[in-house]
């Protein structure tokens, strides 16, 4: 991120459902992570996405799993509301291309290469409550290779 830059975020879909439901990620009644999305979106901040992550978003979140009980699928309709403002939401319409070494990255968190990829593509700080998903991208040397800052949802916080 060049000095003077506002932030740009990349939300893993577990942060965004978690914020969804009211939850912490030990399933706590906490606003705490809807309280991060507002905060990134109310300041002038961008969340990234591509089309897959959108996807996720989109079917997690009309989810009736993932619904607040009280509040139904309130924060994906924030964030389809968001995109109608300039600069707020920044991707849809492409995927991040594959990586040619991404095979490297550890099997357990294979199934987050998406989010690799958009991080690698766009430089945004990925915000995930995956703390192994973090090792992984360290110990497979990804996080030096490709500049990522992998940050968890309280560490985002203290960037916006």
């Amino acid at each position: 991120m060049t000095p003077g830059m506002n932030p740009r975020f990349i939300l893993d879909e577990n942060v965004v459902i978690l914020a969804q439901q009211g939850q912490d990620e030990f399933g706590n009644t906490d606003p705490v992570y809807a309280d991060l999305i507002l905060q990134i979106i109310q300041i002038c901040h961008t969340i990234v996405v591509d089309d897959i992550l959108w996807d996720k978003y989109y079917r997690q979140l009309y989810s009736p799993g993932y619904r607040h009980p009280d509040l139904g699928p309130f924060l994906i309709n924030l964030l389809r509301n968001t995109l109608s403002i300039h600069g707020k939401v920044d991707g849809i319409g492409h995927a991040a291309p594959i990586l040619d070494d991404e095979g490297s990255i550890p099997s357990g968190s294979q199934d987050d290469t998406f989010l690799v990829r958009i991080a690698a593509e766009t430089g945004a700080i990925l915000v995930t409550t995956d703390g192994a998903l973090r090792d992984d991208l360290a110990s497979c040397g990804f996080m030096e290779k490709y500049d990522l800052k992998v940050v968890s949802p309280g560490q985002a916080f203290s960037l916006l």
